[in-house]
């Protein structure tokens, strides 16, 4: 998988009544960032242009998720990726969860900063997936069921091997994502192939 970059977006002039207000972006290069924060911004004020809007904004670094120099990498980023390309299986087949494709971009774990995060598809906020953080689906572009979904694969790359269904819903054995028999048995199929789902 791509390696990401986790910066934070601010506008310290901008916002008279919320001087620290702020976004967190996942993205290749500061630029990128900027550039999808403004896509963002511009929902709310349809007449700021890139060139004006990079003059209020000022970005900064929090982490990434390819280890710097002397830096071990993340022990579970084999198990980032099992769960991205679940997440991949999921998002190209039925109802297309955990993708957007206004933005054509899936759901995605990474490490930055230390710390696990998940890219939301849609509004493209990064979310610590931290047990400590409970509050971080109201955040989430989906409903409860996914972000149970989400909690499970939070669970698994942190070493759990049973994490399946420990956040409720059946996880990836649910029978309310209205897929089909035969796209839910893909995925299940592709779940176990990873070793993510023991096999029955």
């Amino acid at each position: 998988m791509e390696a990401l970059n986790l910066y934070e977006i601010s506008y310290p002039d901008y916002f008279e009544d919320f001087p620290d207000y702020s976004v967190l972006k996942t993205a290749k290069t500061a630029g990128a960032a900027k550039y999808d924060a403004f896509l963002s911004f511009s929902d709310c004020d349809p007449d700021m242009k890139f060139g004006d809007y990079v003059k209020i904004v000022k970005v900064r670094k929090l982490g990434q998720s390819t280890p710097r120099r002397n830096e071990q990498s993340f022990p579970g980023q084999d198990r980032i990726d099992i769960v991205n390309t679940l997440i991949r299986e999921i998002g190209s087949r039925g109802r297309r969860f955990l993708y957007s494709s206004k933005h054509d971009r899936y759901a995605t774990f990474h490490w930055a900063g230390g710390r696990l995060w998940l890219t939301d598809d849609y509004t493209g906020t990064p979310l610590l997936m931290d047990e400590s953080m409970p509050d971080r689906h109201y955040h989430f572009s989906h409903g409860g069921t996914l972000w149970g979904l989400m909690c499970d694969f939070r669970d698994y790359i942190n070493g759990d091997d049973e994490a399946n269904h420990n956040n409720g819903y059946g996880g990836l054995y649910c029978p309310h994502w209205g897929y089909s028999e035969e796209d839910m048995q893909a995925i299940q199929k592709r779940a176990v192939d990873l070793g993510y789902l023991k096999e029955e």
